[in-house]
Formats: C-alpha cells, sequence, structure tokens
C-alpha cells in the first residue's frame, strides 16, 4: 500500500507548534466541496463544518484522505478550504486500496496514516476530531469501531442536512457521543415472568 501526501502546508511547523485541534476526514468521489441535492447546488460536508458551523475557524490542521479516484476531488477540497481565509492548513494524505468497502483494509491503511500523523501530531498534545460523514459508509463505520473501543483519542463529528435537522431540532453539525453502552441495554433480552403453577 502506497501514500503520498500533498496540500499547502509541511510538517515542519507542525512539529513546533504547540497544542491544536487536528481534524481528520475522507474525500467523497463528486461529492465535494458541493453536492446535488433535491436539484440544487448545496455545500458538501467540508464546507458545511468549516464554513457554516460553529467549527468555523476552530481548526489549525486538516487531513484529509483520499484514494487515487477521489484525488481530483480531494485537490478541489483544498482549493476551497483554502479560499476561505480561516480555514485550516490542509495536507492530503492518498491511500492506495484495492477495495474502499473492505473493512479489514481500510482499517489497515487508517493505522498507518496514524502513525504518521502522529509524527507531526502526537496525540497527547494535539485535539483530534474526525469529520464521519465523509468517505463510504465502511470507512464511517471504521471510524466508529475505532473510537469505540478507545483505539483512537478523537472526537466524531456528524453532519446532517439543515432540513432534516430543522425537522428534528438538532443541529446540522454535531459531536457524536461514541459512548455505545447503552445500546446494549436496548438489546437486552426481556425476561417473562414466571408464572404460578
Amino acid at each position: 500500500m502506497g501514500l503520498g501526501g500533498a496540500g499547502h502546508g509541511g510538517g515542519v511547523v507542525s512539529r513546533l507548534a504547540k497544542s491544536m485541534k487536528v481534524l481528520i476526514s475522507w474525500t467523497g468521489l463528486r461529492r465535494e466541496p458541493h453536492a446535488f441535492r433535491a436539484g440544487q447546488l448545496v455545500p458538501g460536508t467540508h464546507l458545511q463544518v468549516l464554513r457554516d458551523s460553529p467549527y468555523s475557524g476552530q481548526f489549525q490542521h486538516h487531513y484529509l484522505l483520499s484514494v487515487p479516484e477521489t484525488l481530483e476531488d480531494a485537490r478541489q477540497i483544498v482549493r476551497e478550504i483554502a479560499a476561505l481565509g480561516n480555514g485550516p492548513q490542509t495536507d492530503v494524505k492518498v491511500l492506495q486500496l484495492l477495495d474502499p468497502t473492505d473493512l479489514h483494509e481500510i482499517a489497515g491503511a487508517l493505522s498507518i496514516v496514524w502513525r504518521e500523523i502522529g509524527l507531526c501530531h502526537p496525540p497527547l498534545s494535539h485535539e483530534f476530531f474526525v469529520l464521519l460523514n465523509t468517505g463510504t459508509p465502511q470507512m464511517q463505520a471504521v471510524w466508529l469501531l475505532l473510537a469505540s473501543m478507545g483505539v483512537v483519542a478523537a472526537r466524531m463529528i456528524q453532519t446532517c442536512p439543515p432540513e432534516l435537522a430543522l425537522q428534528s431540532g438538532t443541529p446540522p453539525v454535531r459531536e457524536l457521543n461514541t459512548d455505545f453502552s447503552q445500546w446494549r441495554e436496548l438489546f437486552t433480552p426481556v425476561k417473562e415472568p414466571r408464572s404460578k403453577a
């Protein structure tokens, strides 16, 4: 598996900097930096978070993960973020995945990238966030599994279309609680009361 880096910044500055908020995300094929929804051109997930939410201007560094097939999308995202003025410095990491839906392959690739990122931004010194609604559903699932297992120390950012957020009364961009222990109770079988003989 080959890895490559590109972007509009280097790692030296990151090593010298103090504690940063670091964002990690995947690209999405033909869904970024804008997407069509209900016949209208709307901001993609990255712009929704980095431009149109309380997280705007909050991140100092951004690692954008891409496969070769979505590299042009990644370049467009980098250009849009740079145009924001208050966007984070973005580095693109290219991962060679034979199957972007294979959970084990994705986890293996992420383990290498996570170590690479840790060289420039040690997890004990920086605060990590993952933009969950990017990449394939399997890529999203791997992040959730890693976070819930405590393997990666990162906070998950979840997004939804503004119209759905309006209906549900929840913010369109919000942090996801990855403590899923309460789910166990939901699926615990209900014991039937013993009938009296």
